[in-house]
C-alpha cells in the first residue's frame, strides 16, 4: 500500500482523537492507543505498522491483559469498525480520502495489529459545508453501543423463522396469562382473601407492562426506530437507537445508532431522546444544557435535524438575517 495513504489514514486517527478531546469528550483507552499507534506510523514515514500492546501504553502496568488497555487492545479491530462512520465524517470534513483499518493476528502468543487503510467512502455523509442553512448534522459516535449480554441486537436479521417462534412465545403466554387471570379472578369473587386479591392485583399490572410492551413492539415494526432502554446500555454510554434498515429482498436488520450533534445555540452537546412535548417523532435531539427549549428532529437517514421548538427556530431566523 502507498505510503501516502497510509500517513493520510494515520493522520486522520490521530486528529480525530485530538478532536474528541477538544469537544471534551474523554478519550478511552481504544482512542489512546488509536492516537500513539497512528503517531508511531506518522513518525516512521509509515514503516512501522505492525504493534503489539507493549508498543501502544506507556506503563508496564497497562499491558495486562485485564486491564482497560489489555481488553480494549483485544477488540481493537471490532472497535475501530464501531467508530467507522465518525471517522469517515472527520475526513470528509477535512478533504481527506482514506481513513485507518485495522487486522488483528492472535495466531502467535501475543497478539499483533497491522495498521493499514481504506478509501473513505462519501455515501450517506454530508460534508460540513453541504449541510443545509438551519439544519444541524449528527456525528454517529458509535455503532453496536449496547450491554454487552444483549449487544447481539446490533446486527441481528428479522427473519421469518424466528419471528414465527417469537410470536407463537407471545400468544402461548397471552393465553396463559389469561387463563391465570381469570382464575385468581373467580377464586377472588367465591373466596375472597388477601392472597387472592393481591394475586389478581399482581397479574393486572404483569398484563399492563405486557400490554405497553406489545404496543411499543407494534409501534416499532411501524416507525422502524424506538430509543433503546437505558437497562441495555452501559452506564457510561450516552442514549442509543434501535433502527430497523431495509435490506432489499432480503430480512431487515436492525442496528443500534449512538449520535451526537453541536447545538447550534449555545455550542452544547446534543443528544438523543425521547420527545417531552407532544409531537410526532419517537426521537429527537435535545441539548444537555437547555434540553426543554433546544430541540431538534432526528432523521438517522439523512443525519440531519431541523429546530422544532420556538427558541431552536428563533435563533434559525436571527442567523439567517445576519
Amino acid at each position: 500500500m502507498e505510503k501516502q495513504a497510509l500517513t493520510t489514514a494515520a493522520r486522520c486517527a490521530r486528529d480525530w482523537v485530538d478532536e474528541l478531546d477538544k469537544n471534551k469528550k474523554r478519550p478511552e483507552a481504544f482512542h489512546k492507543m488509536l492516537k500513539e499507534m497512528s503517531q508511531q506510523v506518522l513518525d516512521s514515514d509509515a514503516e512501522t505498522l505492525a504493534f503489539t500492546l507493549t508498543d501502544l501504553v506507556d506503563k508496564t502496568e497497562k499491558a495486562e491483559s485485564n486491564t482497560a488497555y489489555g481488553k480494549a487492545f483485544s477488540n481493537f479491530e471490532e472497535k475501530l469498525v464501531r467508530f467507522s462512520d465518525a471517522l469517515r465524517q472527520y475526513a470528509i470534513d477535512n478533504d481527506l480520502d482514506f481513513i485507518p483499518a485495522i487486522k488483528m493476528d492472535k495466531s502467535q502468543r501475543i497478539n499483533v495489529v497491522h495498521f493499514s487503510a481504506v478509501e473513505a467512502a462519501q455515501e450517506g455523509i454530508r460534508a460540513a459545508r453541504e449541510i443545509p442553512a438551519g439544519a444541524i448534522r449528527y456525528t454517529f459516535d458509535e455503532k453496536h453501543r449496547l450491554w454487552g449480554v444483549v449487544g447481539f441486537i446490533s446486527g441481528m436479521r428479522l427473519r421469518t423463522w424466528p419471528m414465527v417462534v417469537a410470536i407463537t412465545i407471545i400468544l402461548a403466554f397471552a393465553l396463559g396469562y389469561l387463563v391465570v387471570a381469570v382464575l385468581l379472578l373467580l377464586a377472588s369473587i367465591s373466596a375472597p382473601s388477601l392472597n387472592t386479591i393481591l394475586g389478581f392485583v399482581a397479574s393486572l399490572f404483569v398484563g399492563y407492562i405486557v400490554v405497553r410492551l406489545l404496543r411499543s413492539y407494534d409501534r416499532f415494526m411501524t416507525t422502524r426506530i424506538t430509543l433503546a432502554h437505558d437497562v441495555l446500555a452501559s452506564i457510561s454510554a450516552p442514549q442509543s437507537v434501535v433502527v430497523m434498515k431495509p435490506n432489499g429482498n432480503e430480512a431487515p436488520t436492525l442496528e443500534v445508532i449512538t449520535a451526537s450533534a453541536t447545538c447550534p445555540v449555545c455550542e452544547g452537546e446534543i443528544r438523543l431522546r425521547r420527545p417531552h412535548f407532544k409531537c410526532s417523532h419517537e426521537v429527537i435531539g435535545a441539548c444537555r444544557n437547555n434540553p426543554t427549549e433546544h430541540c431538534f428532529t432526528f432523521d438517522y437517514v439523512t443525519r440531519l435535524g431541523w429546530p422544532i421548538t420556538e427558541a431552536a427556530r428563533r435563533h434559525v431566523r436571527l442567523e439567517r438575517k445576519r
